[in-house]
């Protein structure tokens, strides 16, 4: 039984696991230094979350969630409210030696451009991709190569979602390949 929790209008913030290991660990380095350079940069409210968790309802809607606690989750989260990013990853972590493995994640972002760069007239996604991308060539754990999928059509691919990609908000999704790490440990 799945129970989903109505997201609640107060700031969310950075939403770490508790006490992350293997490959949970490297998404909360990435989520939190994301999270500490961007949000003071834009100057916005910005939810961070850690790994979600791809969910398919039994007429076959397939959204993302955050698990919030006592096999609760947090509803989908492709909605256009609020500046936030999440991560999912593949399901199958691939063996690279006797105690490392590694593995494919994305990062989901859903902004609203307007309030990270209010001064500028043109729509800043460049800004934000350049912002991101920073960040992320910063951070240790995942391979410096990366794609950035922006083709709206493409950024969610099978998920549901009920918006538009249209002034102010922005979605792209950024995929990457983990580093080798130990599944059982912290890093």
């Amino acid at each position: 039984m799945v129970t989903r929790l109505k997201h609640l209008p107060f700031k969310m913030s950075l939403l770490n696991k508790e006490k992350p290991i293997g490959l949970d660990f490297i998404i909360d380095k990435i989520q939190t230094k994301l999270y500490n350079k961007l949000s003071p940069k834009w100057n916005v409210d910005l939810d961070a979350y850690p790994r979600c968790y791809v969910l398919e309802d039994q007429d076959g809607i397939v959204t993302v969630e955050h698990y919030e606690r006592n096999k609760e989750y947090s509803g989908n989260l492709i909605v256009s409210e609020r500046n936030k990013f999440f991560f999912t990853a593949e399901d199958s972590q691939g063996k690279v030696n006797v105690t490392q493995f590694e593995t494919k994640i994305s990062i989901y972002f859903i902004l609203d451009l307007k309030s990270i760069y209010p001064e500028l007239k043109h729509r800043c996604d460049s800004e934000v991709l350049a912002d991101v991308s920073s960040v992320l060539d910063s951070s240790a754990g995942v391979n410096r190569k990366y794609k950035i999928v922006t083709d709206y059509n493409e950024v969610f691919g099978p998920f549901f979602y009920e918006f538009d990609n249209i002034q102010p908000y922005y979605c792209f999704r950024i995929d990457l390949e983990t580093l080798p790490y130990s599944i059982n440990k912290i890093c």
